[in-house]
């Protein structure tokens, strides 16, 4: 029972549901899988990559953590009570090996080296931030944000490498060989994917920046304990709670200017689902954040967040919305 607590299996569910999202719901309505499909086993091999290496990350934080959690939440620690550290520390190189044994699968079956890259990234991210720039002031913060923002963007990599590949086979048996830079030219589809999904990736930072501040603030008996250098230790909470709002009022900027900018294709519903879900839970995440004095206060906060990464991810839902009526008016234009 140790073990499936320390993976973290409803992260994981939530992880795996956002990456199929981003592919069902965003970047096969851009690529148009009426002309071209792609093995749904590449897709779930993607995925159980992904998975894998996101659960010995969430295995070897807890790992680097128990101290903090004996002083933090000492009836919860897994790591010495459920599991020892030996064994974590085997779970957690298995895990790893298993994630990215099936991302060197998926780089042959896609012809690219790239997704061993970006996952021996993540690996290396996930190890050095739990190990020591957890503690560190900013850089860990960033680091973490930086990690779950890759979990679409490495759907973005997985699309545009297979539009690649058929693009280039359609090309090559036209007119021979050509060349990846010439490939991207030909194919704006890849553009638009990483262009589109990685707004969802911008935005998955910036609220994984915003988590990492609440979580400093919630944390900070335990990382004071160990002498961590986090922002609310280093410059005080009310000054960490202000960075934190600050950052909930720019990323609402940043998503403003989006739909403004694209209200045309957009239209008013973006617009509607923007205010009622992002805007609303922001509005209330700055008032509890403000006001928090204990753990539970912070533990409202972190909800909110979540409920603003989730309405984040969801909005692909709209997006999809959107496609299909822009591709029925063009259908109809056509007649």
């Amino acid at each position: 029972m140790g073990y499936i607590k320390l993976m973290r299996l409803p992260l994981l569910a939530a992880i795996a549901i956002a990456q199929l999202m981003m592919h069902y719901l965003v970047a096969v309505p851009i690529i148009g899988i009426s002309v071209y499909s792609f093995p749904t086993w590449q897709l779930v091999l993607m995925i159980l990559s992904t998975l894998f290496i996101a659960a010995g990350g969430f295995v070897i934080n807890d790992y680097y953590d128990m101290r903090i959690d004996e002083i933090n939440r000492p009836l919860k620690r897994i790591v010495g009570n459920e599991v020892s550290k030996h064994d974590a520390m085997t779970f957690y190189i298995v895990l790893s090996v298993i994630g990215l044994l099936l991302s060197v699968v998926l780089g042959v079956a896609t012809r690219s080296v790239d997704f061993c890259f970006i996952f021996i990234t993540m690996i290396g991210l996930l190890w050095f931030y739990s190990s020591s720039y957890k503690r560190t002031l900013i850089i860990g913060n960033l680091i973490v944000a930086a990690s779950i923002a890759l979990i679409p963007f490495v759907v973005a990599m997985f699309e545009s490498r297979n539009v690649m590949m058929w693009w280039g086979e359609q090309i090559v048996a036209l007119y021979g060989t050509v060349t990846p830079d010439e490939l991207k030219q030909a194919n704006p589809t890849i553009s638009t994917i990483y262009s589109t999904i990685g707004y969802f990736s911008i935005y998955v930072f910036g609220w994984m920046l915003i988590h990492e501040v609440i979580r400093n603030l919630d944390e900070i008996n335990g990382e004071r304990e160990l002498e961590c250098h986090t922002m609310p230790i280093v410059w005080g909470e009310k000054t960490a709670k202000y960075i934190g709002c600050g950052l909930i009022v720019l990323i609402n900027i940043v998503c403003g200017y989006f739909l403004i900018r694209n209200m045309e294709s957009l239209q008013i519903m973006s617009v509607s689902y923007y205010v009622c879900s992002t805007l609303a839970f922001s509005a209330a995440l700055i008032y509890f954040l403000l006001t928090a004095q204990s753990r539970r206060d912070y533990q409202i906060c972190r909800l909110l967040v979540g409920l603003c990464l989730a309405a984040g991810i969801c909005y692909s839902a709209i997006f999809w919305h959107l496609h299909q009526v822009a591709a029925a008016s063009a259908g109809m234009m056509g007649m």
